[in-house]
């Protein structure tokens, strides 16, 4: 009798804890986080990030006529010089073989793929805000649906002396 209490007693106990552990429940999530930290003395970031972090529209409005545009705003500072701007190639939407070519402005300045001046050294002594635009050039567009991207690059130019 006693063999038979010593080996039921440790199999209730191995019962009991099992139950206990599928009973407690458990979730696990996880946040990925990104983060920066521009210097002072130079940066270029957009004012809302979900201009660069999400895909924006440029539908075609059959009101107007035309393509819906993108605007939105840079902060920018070089607190020792001037800030220049261009884009990588020439920026367009494309759909096979169509294209609908793109104009890019920044502080009301067109960018070519040769960097320019958009924000001078006085103003970018401080934190200035600069209007972007993408609009679409052109009057007729072949229907289709179109992708695209604008890359740009500014450059903090030291002034001259």
């Amino acid at each position: 009798m006693f063999k038979k209490i010593t080996i039921a007693a440790p199999l209730a106990v191995l019962a009991l804890t099992s139950s206990v552990v599928f009973a407690a429940g458990e979730a696990k999530h996880t946040i990925n986080l990104v983060a920066h930290v521009p210097t002072n003395g130079f940066y270029v970031v957009p004012v809302d990030p979900d201009l660069i972090n999400k895909d924006q529209r440029m539908d075609f409005q059959p009101s107007t006529g035309q393509m819906a545009e993108v605007n939105g705003f840079f902060d920018m500072r070089n607190n020792n010089g001037s800030v220049h701007a261009s884009v990588v190639s020439a920026p367009r939407l494309l759909s096979g073989a169509s294209a609908i070519n793109l104009k890019v402005e920044i502080n009301g300045r067109e960018l070519t793929t040769t960097p320019q001046m958009v924000v001078g050294e006085t103003e970018s002594n401080v934190n200035y805000r600069a209007p972007l635009r993408i609009s679409a050039t052109g009057t007729t567009f072949a229907p289709g649906d179109y992708t695209g991207e604008v890359a740009m690059i500014f450059d903090a130019v030291p002034p001259v002396i």
